[in-house]
């Protein structure tokens, strides 16, 4: 299932049924940073040639972090992209100092376009009674922040009903997993 399709509620209900219910749910990217003291000292284990994969049980499930070069690629240029038009339109504002009322609209309107990467850029406003000018209306990009979330582009953290090891086992160009007490695996 996806990130965010299931709820902890309905895993709950799927952990407690008298006959369990196997699944394999995307995990809110919080996660990653939530469990990092249990998969930080952990190995990679490569199952492609850009994608590694670290497993580790937490609270009887599994879980596997995943970490694809080609994905964080992507995603950084995807934030990258929106940043750049949203400090072109910045700057644009900043250029054409506006009344207060119509900057605070268009950064409306900017932030609503730029989605997350808005939260990656520091915006001083002119106060209420304040005129728009260059020092009152300034703006700056979080490096730090965004450093931060550029480390993490790319890692999926995936939980499993399953609670034994998995090995990962290189099969013909694809991975598979497989566990020890079942002779059956799944190709990813």
């Amino acid at each position: 299932m996806d990130r965010g399709i299931p709820t902890e509620e309905i895993l709950a209900e799927m952990r407690s049924a008298e006959q369990p219910t196997l699944y394999l749910v995307g995990t809110p990217k919080n996660k990653i940073s939530e469990h990092e003291k249990q998969w930080l000292e952990l190995p990679w284990q490569k199952v492609r040639d850009s994608v590694e994969v670290k497993l580790y049980t937490h609270q009887n499930e599994l879980y596997v972090l995943a970490k694809s070069e080609g994905r964080q690629q992507k995603e950084m240029a995807m934030r990258r992209k929106l940043l750049a038009r949203l400090l072109w339109k910045l700057r644009a504002m900043r250029h054409s100092l506006p009344s207060r009322d119509q900057l605070l609209l268009r950064i409306g309107a900017a932030k609503k376009e730029a989605g997350r990467a808005f939260g990656f850029v520091k915006i001083q406003l002119p106060s209420k009674d304040q005129a728009v000018t260059r020092d009152s209306f300034r703006f700056q990009l979080d490096k730090d922040r965004l450093k931060q979330a550029e480390h993490r582009d790319g890692y999926y953290n995936i939980c499993c009903a399953q609670t034994s090891p998995l090995k990962i086992l290189p099969l013909s160009g694809r991975s598979t997993c497989s566990s020890p007490k079942s002779k059956r695996s799944s190709a990813h």
